[in-house]
């Protein structure tokens, strides 16, 4: 009689109360859908305690894929919560990938069977810059980190002045104090800024913090300070007054990487090693960075309209309307500045959603017409091959082959 093969026990911990750590496990469960491996997932949602992962780590498990806390919360604690649940990890020859953990507190632990991947920061920073200096002039411009001692965070903001500096912008200020202890100081060094100056935070918590503090202190956004996060979590990106502009790095190829890599590391083909993902980089424009004017405060207003409700029953009338101004007119402030129609705008972010949903999940290309605002498949299917010069068939095989 043939044996049953058995099915790896793999325990998953992400921050799941964050889009990143939602876009990470889409990530993983892609490369096993492609892959063909099976394992037996255990989900960990108290990513952010290493020490409830460790209770929780069954007698079997083969692998653990864990992200930290460490971009949200810099204390001693956490790092010796995740140090115990490595050494663990070692003592039972678990495979361990570490997400976004902070490698000089780990990379004195030498191990065959741990992996560790972070967002790559000279290209964060450097992204960062272009986008700031291409949404407008600004007498100066700054940087505010998430806490002090947080290498990710320096890295960014490192590389973000050295791109300006490169870029001949000289005026460029740098806070590394901690803005959750000390909001007086971070306040009085907005205050100080050249204005009007563009700020890029490490991440959107930083972010948001900036954005209350100018919130409180007679501070316009975005006309005295443009504010710049990363991550775009609609947690703090939708929500905030005003909205918060926000770089999305590609979470779901760093998922995807690090199932790639623990499935290596499991049957022995990986050593163990540190891996910068560099995947591609996009970034939610909202009113945060919106140009000062009536009309450049206008088009950001339709570009978040686009942004959320595309995929609705929306057209340029129903936008117009919800804006009160004539129908004409919009069309012509926008295309002005943003170089299309409105109608041209939404076709491209529905065109874009079925694409993601095309490389990323199993739907029928029937229920994708629906969720990109489409009555029937027929229509998407001409304006897709229109737009992209192939079929949504062709476009999906294609996925599945790069």
């Amino acid at each position: 009689m043939a044996h049953k093969t058995q099915i790896p026990v793999v325990v998953i911990a992400l921050p799941f109360a964050y889009q990143e750590g939602m876009d990470k496990y889409n990530g993983i469960m892609r490369f096993l859908r492609e892959s063909g491996i099976d394992w037996d997932i255990r989900i960990v949602r108290e990513t952010f305690d290493a020490a409830q992962l460790h209770r929780n780590l069954p007698e079997s498990v083969a692998g653990v894929i864990i992200g930290t806390a460490d971009r949200f919360e810099d204390s001693r604690r956490d790092s010796h919560c995740l140090l115990a649940c490595l050494k663990e990890c070692q003592r039972r020859r678990i495979s361990l990938v570490g997400l976004d953990w902070s490698l000089e507190n780990f990379r004195r632990i030498r191990s065959g069977r741990c992996s560790f991947l972070n967002i790559d920061s000279e290209k964060l920073g450097t992204f960062a810059a272009d986008v700031l200096m291409g949404t407008g002039e600004y007498a100066s411009y700054g940087f505010v980190g998430m806490y002090p001692k947080s290498a990710w965070s320096r890295s960014r903001g490192a590389f973000f002045a050295r791109r300006l500096r490169q870029s001949g912008r000289r005026s460029v200020q740098m806070f590394h104090g901690d803005i959750l202890k000390s909001p007086q100081n971070l306040l009085e060094w907005l205050k100080a800024l050249r204005k009007p100056v563009a700020v890029f935070a490490s991440n959107d918590c930083a972010a948001d913090i900036v954005l209350k503090a100018c919130a409180r202190n007679g501070l316009r956004v975005p006309e005295d300070l443009a504010v710049l996060g990363v991550d775009d979590d609609p947690v703090f990106c939708v929500h905030t007054r005003p909205t918060l502009s926000s770089i999305h790095p590609d979470f779901e190829e760093m998922g995807y990487c690090a199932a790639k890599e623990l499935a290596a590391l499991m049957c022995g083909r990986s050593k163990g090693r540190e891996i910068v993902v560099v995947g591609s980089q996009t970034v939610a424009k909202r009113m945060s960075t919106a140009p000062s004017s009536p009309a450049g405060m206008l088009v950001r207003r339709v570009d978040e309209i686009i942004a959320e409700r595309a995929c609705q029953a929306i057209n340029s009338d129903v936008i117009a309307s919800e804006l009160k101004i004539s129908r004409r007119l919009l069309d012509l402030r926008y295309r002005q500045l943003a170089g299309c129609s409105v109608r041209e705008a939404i076709v491209r972010t529905r065109i874009n959603r079925a694409k993601h949903l095309l490389a990323y999940s199993g739907h029928q290309i029937g229920t994708i017409s629906h969720l990109c605002g489409y009555r029937t498949e027929s229509y998407l299917a001409k304006v897709f091959l229109e737009q992209e010069g192939m079929s949504m068939s062709e476009y999906r095989e294609r996925c599945k082959k790069g």
